[in-house]
């Protein structure tokens, strides 16, 4: 049994909380955040103690993994913490905000001998999951395109309700880092690695600090090229998606489903493609409303987490994989302001 402490009670711990609940090898022993009401709020209702300061729910000494859900920018000084005691942690992407942050994150993991593991939950949907053996299989032959869609759009309320958001010391960003960095994940775990971009960036709609709006041509190792379209004031909001074509066919996924399986020529794994496609998808308004999506694949990845813990194996999405999509990023922020190529 894994003694879980919650570090930050906003949104998105509730999909934290909600996968620990049905897990049958951990117990949520304590939570914390910084607004006193939050924290009582979730403790109350889980009926744990609750603290104002993450090191002190760390210093209680019975917790062995921390899962942290506090604002982009704030993930680095838990995880420190935390890896000083040997907990392991868990964190809500993006990993961190800088690659520099990133690595000093990964250091003290390393150095503590503790798991240090990102959540991307898109990537344990049966469609992407299906996709990523596909791939490997060599089913689309040599890759020759990527190209990602996240044409969302977040009402004014979703930036002044939460001051973070859309804030370069906090959110790192804006519909890169905060949305779209999803689909940048897909793309370079699917595609492989960018070796280099070209970027324009703009604040278009919303009055943020960062992005609301981002193109981005891509170069990658293998020699495919692919875009990236991310904006936050696309109303009413899109499904995302994304494209992959290969030279013997392509596919679409659109918010995690299959929607496009076309090939030159048949093989046995388009059965599978065809029944996911016949099974749809989990309808949303994830293009127009930040929560609206169910924990399944959050359950699914911390299950996994947990395994690994257990068995002492590697996670699916270690500190290192995680650092890939914010580096990217990084290289998109750079490129728009340099008007230059960026090489990764």
């Amino acid at each position: 049994m894994l003694r879980v402490g919650i570090i930050g009670c906003g949104a998105i711990a509730a999909m934290h909380i909600a996968a620990f609940q049905r897990c049958p090898r951990t117990e949520i022993r304590a939570v914390a955040s910084k607004s006193e009401q939050s924290a009582c709020r979730v403790g109350e209702q889980l009926g744990v103690p609750y603290y104002t300061d993450c090191r002190a729910l760390m210093d209680r000494g019975d917790i062995d993994l921390i899962s942290v859900c506090t604002p982009s920018g704030l993930h680095m000084e838990p995880t420190l913490y935390a890896a000083s005691y040997g907990i392991h942690v868990i964190v809500e992407k993006p990993i961190e905000i800088t690659t520099e942050r990133i690595d000093h994150m990964i250091a003290a993991c390393e150095q503590n001998r503790v798991v240090l593991s990102c959540i991307f939950n898109n990537r344990f949907s049966d469609a992407n999951m299906f996709l990523k053996r596909v791939i490997e299989a060599g089913r689309f032959g040599r890759l020759l395109n990527l190209n990602v869609s996240v044409r969302w759009y977040r009402k004014p309320e979703y930036y002044t309700a939460s001051p973070w958001h859309g804030t370069l010391s906090l959110d790192g960003g804006g519909a890169l880092m905060n949305q779209s960095i999803h689909y940048i994940d897909l793309m370079q775990w699917l595609g492989g690695d960018v070796s280099s971009l070209y970027a324009y960036t703009g604040t278009l709609l919303h009055p943020i600090e960062a992005e609301d709006t981002a193109v981005v041509c891509l170069r990658f190792a293998n020699g495919a090229l692919g875009t990236v379209i991310g904006t936050t004031s696309s109303y009413p909001g899109y499904p995302a998606e994304l494209q992959i074509v290969g030279e013997r066919g392509s596919a679409v996924i659109t918010d995690g489903a299959i929607t496009t399986w076309a090939f030159l020529d048949s093989d046995p794994m388009d059965e599978t493609a065809d029944e996911l496609i016949a099974k749809g998808s989990v309808k949303n308004n994830r293009a127009a409303d930040p929560m609206a999506f169910a924990a399944e694949n959050h359950c699914r990845q911390i299950a996994r987490i947990v395994e690994a813990i257990e068995n002492g194996t590697p996670v699916d999405i270690d500190a290192r994989e995680a650092r890939k999509s914010v580096a990217i990023i990084e290289a998109v922020y750079r490129s728009a302001a340099a008007h230059t190529e960026q090489t990764l």
